[in-house]
């Protein structure tokens, strides 16, 4: 007997234990793709100057998300004011009048309940259910008995005649187009508003066309003038002894190659290794001095070129095929405008302390969008 009470106490205090135990707490993921768009704004206003590549490389984006999330299609040309969505985090908050509502339906769902919403929208936090009632009750929400009578004797006076089907139109048989056929001038009306309407869609196309021909042509002058300042800079003490002049770039086609071909930009000591130090770190830093060429690390496009990037000086961004870019930065000079074709050790720029302390080239790879440590692909030596 002695046994049998002390094995049922042991029982009683196991099961005690067992049902103050309380349950393991989830373990916290960090979502980090979740976190970098965080970081990033919402939107962006594009300003003169700006490129796609430029956006996306400033905001750490690889230009086709930034492209396929804007429903831009190549060129991927973009105009000053335009708005760019840019994915970040405050583009998922809520904002206007509209937030109280949804706060009112997460909390409900969170508690495992359901919001009802009522035939005139919203929902019904008075806790009364008065508006589920059937149509003939006068004692709906927010209608009064009176009011509910007089709507049910003219729903009455309505439906006198119809039999079951309700009610529905009134017309005289005889009238005219009541048996679907329009008269002469009814038709002639339709046809007068269909010509008025077509040309003003007319009209308003030729404007557009003509609104967009002149971008087109400020573009095109802007290009030239650029051209022209790139060409005397090109003239002002800086071309490279010993080096032929460049061939001109009109004619050249961009063909994306499958692998770049990689080569030092300058010849230099490395200052600043990848990920390390100054407010720059997505790539190396090569020392040198002022008005040294720097060149192409690979054959390609110049999709950027400009001062545009805060913290990147003058700066050049050559794309090489549909997964890398290059970038150099600091530049005292440009030597190339944007969408020149260039080859593999060409020079581009010449080296500058542009936003930098001192001379230096800042050199960046990025795949995909994604900064790459440039030592990795660049000889050995």
């Amino acid at each position: 007997m002695h046994k049998v009470l002390l094995i049922s106490g042991l029982a009683l205090t196991l099961a005690g234990c067992a049902a103050s135990q309380q349950a393991p707490q989830p373990v916290r993921v960090q979502d980090l793709s979740a976190s970098r768009a965080a970081d990033r704004p919402a939107s962006y206003t594009v300003e003169p100057g700006d490129t796609l590549y430029g956006i996306a490389w400033r905001h750490d984006m690889d230009y086709r998300d930034l492209a396929r999330l804007n429903q831009i299609e190549p060129p991927y040309r973009i105009q000053p004011g335009q708005q760019l969505s840019l994915g970040g985090s405050a583009a998922a908050s809520g904002g206007g009048a509209g937030e109280s509502g949804e706060a009112v339906t997460a909390a409900a769902a969170s508690a495992g309940g359901a919001v009802a919403t009522g035939l005139g929208g919203g929902t019904q936090d008075d806790g009364s259910l008065d508006w589920l009632l059937p149509d003939g009750s006068t004692e709906r929400s927010g209608v009064s008995a009176d009011n509910g009578n007089a709507s049910s004797q003219a729903s009455a006076e309505g439906q006198e005649g119809s039999g079951t089907e309700g009610p529905g139109p009134v017309y005289d048989a005889d009238s005219p187009g009541a048996d679907g056929n329009l008269s002469e001038r009814d038709l002639a009306e339709r046809s007068e508003r269909e010509a008025q309407a077509q040309a003003e869609t007319q009209s308003q196309a030729e404007a557009q066309s003509q609104s967009q021909e002149a971008e087109e042509r400020q573009v095109a002058d802007s290009g030239a003038q650029a051209g022209a300042e790139s060409d005397a800079q090109a003239d002002a003490g800086t071309q490279v002894a010993g080096e032929p002049a460049a061939e001109s770039r009109e004619s050249r086609r961009y063909t994306p190659v499958d692998d770049v071909p990689w080569q030092w930009p300058v010849n230099g000591e490395v200052v600043g290794d990848f990920g390390e130090g100054g407010s720059i770190t997505a790539g190396i830093d090569i020392d040198g001095q002022k008005g040294q060429p720097v060149k192409a690390a690979g054959p390609g496009i110049v999709v950027y070129a400009g001062s545009g990037v805060r913290g990147y000086g003058n700066l050049i961004l050559l794309k090489h095929n549909d997964q890398f870019l290059s970038a150099y930065a600091h530049n005292d000079t440009l030597r190339v405008k944007e969408n020149d074709v260039v080859e593999a050790g060409e020079v581009i720029a010449t080296m500058g302390d542009s936003d930098a302390e001192d001379v230096r080239l800042h050199f960046e790879v990025r795949k995909d969008g994604q900064p790459q440590d440039p030592l990795e692909y660049l000889p050995k030596r």
